[in-house]
């Protein structure tokens, strides 16, 4: 199916100099995605996975700000990867792949971090007249849940590799005992809040897979 290049918009992240397409009828990158961008770190020559790439801004940010050998993006609708290709064509010069295939089917040698800024809500939380279009696809759990999140990328990520993302933290209770039901340890937690209302909006973690590590929670952000 070819892409409509005309239908997509190029906007900054992070950086005004930082362009990126996406599709405003997509989900579209927001404040989750630069606080995840800015709270995750990569080495030198790490392979990473981003599982749920959709427009593949991550893919490029981590691509462009650090020395990582290669970034893998994961997508399972395949529109969001089309545009993911276009970005990694035209924004990244290291090594990269972008899979077209649901999490759960996706099978390689183990990676050395994995990213995500995943769907936040149960399926259960859906409005029965919720119009089930690309939006709804990248903010309900309809294609991966929290534990398909955590089981695989527990499957995916090599002994002490490192799981990067970001949550609700009304979810954080359900986050912690997925985590350790699938051998993660939490190293670094902070919480990101709406200045306007003093409410916590967003979660940040750092769990390390198979990992021994006391847990730091960082200073509260404030967005």
């Amino acid at each position: 199916m070819k892409m409509e290049k005309e239908k997509l918009r190029k906007d900054y992240f992070i950086d005004p100099s930082f362009m990126i397409y996406q599709d405003p009828a997509h989900f579209c990158f927001n404040t989750d995605t630069r606080l995840l961008a800015q709270f995750m770190t990569i080495r030198k020559n790490e392979t990473v996975i981003d599982i749920g790439t959709n427009n593949g801004v991550l893919m490029v940010y981590a691509a462009k700000a650090f020395p990582l050998k290669k970034i893998i993006g994961v997508e399972v609708l395949e529109p969001s990867s089309r545009i993911a290709r276009l970005n990694a064509e035209k924004f990244i010069d290291k090594e990269w792949e972008v899979i077209n295939l649901p999490i759960q089917d996706v099978s390689m040698d183990p990676v050395d971090v994995i990213l995500s800024n995943p769907p936040f809500f149960e399926v259960s939380e859906m409005h029965p007249n919720t119009k089930l279009d690309m939006r709804a696809y990248g903010r309900f759990e309809i294609n991966c849940t929290l534990n398909d999140l955590v089981s695989h990328a527990s499957r995916l990520l090599r002994s002490n590799g490192r799981f990067y993302f970001v949550h609700r933290p009304d979810r954080l209770s359900d986050i912690i005992q997925c985590l350790k039901e699938y051998r993660f340890s939490i190293k670094n937690l902070q919480i990101a809040y709406d200045h306007r209302n003093n409410e916590a909006k967003s979660v940040l973690i750092e769990a390390i897979k198979e990992g021994n590590t006391k847990m730091k929670v960082g200073p509260c952000i404030w967005i």
